[in-house]
């Protein structure tokens, strides 16, 4: 069953002859034309079976709530108070009528409505093979509830925003399911010491999408944690962009740093292995993490305390 145009508001007329509670899986058979979007998305050009990857959130708003979440701002409630990170720079006396600048970074606070995080569905696409030997590009397998129908509505969405087009399988489901799942959502640099010059070549262009204020604070952390020399380091890609792991095996401490503002760095003890297995949904939201230090004045202190 082929569903086709930019975006369903409710399940397509032609769900209807399925039975509540059958399962489907949302995908598409990889021909010529899909080979170069999957690419983009972050597959390999092999696409070999098993090939997991989040979709970023480039592709419009469906992936990009499908990879970040949304925020509900409440309009309808009191203004609270929240804290925006910027570099403070004064001019400090140095002696003989000569003065030296200094700078720090700061919490400044401002005034807000309430706001409400609603997480990321995180549904990635996965390369698998039907029994014919035939290659599809396909989400998980969804149950059908006319009652509760957001969960698959929002896997087709995904395609349709993607490639303009979705396939609902039905029919020998037991022949796309992957046994061996290769997440691809890391790119690991080469192992040795890295020390910030090293890194700064490599997230350059990340951090100069941030607004150039943020820029100062995102390159102060980032200092920060590459000053206790981490063994790896590894840049998320696709739907993971925006996130980087910086490894301290010795420690038995990773350090997952996102360049968003006003988020926060995790600590895990997982072994690095371990970790690149996970979907961005676990980690995040499964409580995995031995610790979770807010980007606020007393980040720094704590990453040191950490870290030493």
């Amino acid at each position: 069953m082929l569903i086709t145009g930019k975006r369903k508001r409710k399940l397509d007329k032609k769900l209807l002859s399925f039975a509540d509670g059958s399962k489907v899986i949302p995908g598409l058979a990889i021909n010529d034309q899909l080979k170069e979007l999957l690419f983009e998305i972050g597959f390999t050009t092999d696409l070999n079976v098993g090939e997991t990857v989040l979709p970023p959130a480039k592709f419009g708003p469906v992936c990009r709530y499908n990879a970040e979440g949304k925020i509900v701002i409440h309009k309808d409630k009191p203004m609270e108070t929240a804290y925006r990170q910027v570099e403070w720079t004064w001019e400090q006396w140095a002696g003989r009528w000569e003065t030296e600048t200094q700078s720090k970074i700061v919490d400044v606070p401002y005034q807000r409505y309430p706001r409400t995080l609603i997480p990321p569905p995180c549904i990635e696409l996965s390369v698998t093979q039907n029994p014919e030997n035939e290659k599809f590009i396909v989400a998980p397998d969804h149950e059908i509830n006319f009652q509760e129908p957001d969960a698959l509505l929002h896997a087709i969405n995904i395609f349709l925003e993607i490639f303009g087009q979705c396939q609902v399988l039905s029919e020998n489901l037991e022949g796309y399911t992957i046994a061996n799942v290769t997440r691809l959502n890391w790119r690991i640099l080469p192992p040795g010491k890295w020390p910030w010059k090293k890194v700064e070549k490599h997230v350059k262009p990340l951090v100069n999408q941030a607004s150039e204020q943020n820029q100062v604070v995102i390159r102060y952390r980032l200092q920060a944690i590459t000053a206790f020399d981490p063994e790896f380091v590894a840049i998320g890609q696709a739907g993971f962009s925006g996130y980087l792991i910086f490894g301290f095996p010795k420690k038995n401490l990773y350090v997952l740093e996102s360049l968003y503002s006003g988020n926060a760095t995790y600590i895990f003890e997982e072994e690095w292995e371990e970790l690149s297995k996970l979907t961005k949904a676990q980690i995040l939201q499964e409580n995995l993490q031995k610790d979770r230090i807010i980007h606020r004045e007393p980040w720094k202190a704590k990453m040191d305390k950490l870290l030493r």
